[in-house]
């Protein structure tokens, strides 16, 4: 759509459900902090999977293509991005503004697409909100943890991160 002109190049948009939104925009401590968990889990996911930030999560069934901020997925190969041949196995968001958008219509779109998991970086409580076990649309399981909590992917439950070290400085 940028490249006929209906939207300029610089915009930030996602598919959503056949329908075209704008994203939110991004202030300091949410660059900061998609660039931290970015940072740690490919150092921590290093030839065991793929970490990408701001790329497109495909979802042909439900007309989707939504951007979370980190997305973990299961082939370390980056050449496997986009094919069949990889998965997306944890999705992330940074929120503050759009937190009530990300817990609720993002949180269904993840679940529908199959992902096991996903975390909202609650920026506004300083908390993590973990999303797990998608069926029928949702995820059946949650919780939060903030602070000294630590958390392990699902996916990769011999690590763990202290959410205190995934949320920015004030």
């Amino acid at each position: 759509m940028a490249e006929t002109g209906i939207l300029r190049p610089d915009e930030r948009v996602e598919l959503v459900r056949g329908v075209v939104r704008r994203m939110s925009p991004k202030n300091r401590a949410h660059v900061i902090a998609a660039d931290q968990i970015c940072d740690l889990l490919k150092d921590a996911l290093r030839g065991r999977a793929s970490v990408y930030w701001e790329a497109p999560l495909v979802v042909e069934a439900i007309d989707s293509e939504p951007e979370p901020d980190v997305m973990v997925c299961s082939n370390p190969d980056r050449t496997a991005y986009g094919t069949s041949r990889t998965k997306a196995l944890l999705a992330i968001e940074v929120a503050e503004s759009s937190l009530e958008y990300d817990r609720g219509e993002k949180s269904a779109l993840y679940a529908e697409a199959g992902v096991p998991e996903y975390w909202v970086l609650n920026l506004v409580d300083r908390e993590l909100e973990v999303f797990r076990d998608p069926v029928e649309g949702r995820y059946t399981r949650r919780f939060r943890a903030a602070g000294k909590d630590r958390v392990s992917p699902s996916s990769w439950p011999d690590l763990e991160f202290e959410v205190s070290t995934l949320v920015p400085e004030k």
